[in-house]
């Protein structure tokens, strides 16, 4: 149904990369806010896309089986022939069980106005709105188990089409044909949304709040008290929030965050290994390789070899 990576300039193949917030930076335009991304694992850091969110709605379709989907409250495994609707904002982390380093996928974006034109039209508050207020639809996975989850992920393959050809009229094409998955889609999730929760943004505050603390500051030696009081919580709550959302420890965000950076200078400057080490926040050349290792499974001067 999604064979083959061939794409035009349409499906767009970018390095997946984030702000301060971790909010990933996707290249839409603002007169059609709607992309397609190819994804080649191999390609990121650690094989997997780190924690992220984005305004833009979201589908991933995997081209090879078993993609592993986390949100903060759940995790489930895609199979080949699936795909997985994403809720905008939503704070998520791609992976795959066993090796990536062949794997891949195509990823849609796109803002609402898509789907519902101007902010609190008919189509806005009547179709949209339902899905992007609730808290509880995080993610759904659309499966060909049923007529209606087989017409959905066939429309996306139509949709793909589109975007690869790029005749005259695609973009009407693609928009018609995301509507229709959108109908499927509210339909499929009613069960969700019919004791929906309103959305609290308490925990997604504090999190982008401590997030961006860390990656400000992640040089630098950090106690948990100091994430803590970035978001004004003690420090009890402050692992709680990122158990809730992210299902690690602070600190182990912190070691993550600084080996990922570490593993981008590894592989783009020539500064000494213990040089890196020491300007990611690391106290010691055999903690860093410690550390390292732990995280990528090797340590930073096999790393090095390998990426250059």
């Amino acid at each position: 149904m999604f064979s083959g990576v061939n794409y035009k300039k349409m499906i767009l193949d970018y390095d997946f990369s984030t702000d301060e917030t971790n909010k990933e930076k996707i290249p839409a335009a603002e007169n059609f806010p709607f992309v397609i991304k190819y994804t080649a694992f191999s390609k990121l850091v650690g094989g997997f896309a780190h924690w992220h969110w984005h305004d833009f709605f979201e589908i991933t379709i995997p081209h090879q089986d078993r993609m592993i989907f986390q949100s903060p409250d759940h995790s489930e495994t895609i199979r080949l022939g699936e795909a997985v609707f994403v809720n905008s904002s939503t704070l998520h982390t791609v992976s795959w069980d066993g090796d990536s380093s062949d794997k891949s996928t195509y990823t849609f974006f796109f803002d609402r106005s898509i789907l519902s034109g101007n902010y609190g039209s008919v189509f806005d508050e009547k179709y949209v709105s339902p899905i992007s207020m609730c808290r509880d639809l995080e993610f759904f996975v659309l499966r060909p188990t049923h007529k209606e989850g087989l017409r959905a992920l066939t429309l996306l393959g139509d949709i793909v089409d589109l975007f690869k050809k790029e005749s005259f009229g695609y973009e009407l094409a693609a928009r018609s044909a995301l509507s229709e998955f959108w109908i499927l889609l509210l339909s499929e999730t009613s069960h969700f949304r019919e004791n929906a929760r309103s959305i609290d943004p308490t925990d997604n505050m504090r999190m982008k709040q401590m997030m961006n603390y860390i990656h400000e500051h992640f040089s630098e030696k950090i106690y948990l008290e100091d994430i803590a009081s970035t978001a004004g919580i003690s420090t009890r709550e402050c692992s709680r929030c990122f158990k809730r959302q992210i299902s690690q420890s602070p600190m182990d965000y912190l070691n993550q965050y600084r080996i990922r950076v570490a593993a981008e200078l590894l592989k783009s400057t020539r500064k000494p290994v213990s040089l890196i080490g020491e300007e990611c926040g690391f106290s010691s050349d055999s903690y860093f390789g410690r550390t390292f290792k732990q995280y990528m499974a090797q340590s930073p001067r096999d790393y090095r070899r390998k990426a250059l």
